[in-house]
C-alpha cells in the first residue's frame, strides 16, 4: 500500500499522539514527549485527521442543449 501525503508516519497524525498546545511537540502514551515528525513501531494512522476533498461545483448555466445533442448540426 502506497503512503499518501496524509499517511506519512509521523506522531502528529497518529491516533495515540496528542499535540501539546504551547509547543510543537506531541505527547505519546508509549514514548512520552516526542517531536512532531517522530514515529515508532506502534504508529497507527488517525483517519479522523484526514480532510475530505471539497465537492466539485459545476456551473450548469454555461451549458446549452446543443452541448448534449448527438445529432450532428452541420
Amino acid at each position: 500500500m502506497r503512503a499518501t501525503s496524509d499517511q506519512i508516519p509521523m506522531c502528529c497524525n497518529c491516533k495515540r499522539g496528542r499535540l501539546i498546545p504551547l509547543t510543537t511537540d506531541v505527547i505519546c502514551p508509549i514514548k512520552g514527549v516526542v517531536s512532531v515528525n517522530y514515529s515508532c513501531r506502534k504508529y497507527s494512522f488517525n483517519f479522523f485527521l484526514k480532510k475530505p476533498k471539497r465537492k466539485r461545483y459545476i456551473n450548469t448555466e454555461e451549458f446549452d442543449f446543443d452541448d448534449f445533442s448527438i445529432i450532428d448540426t452541420e
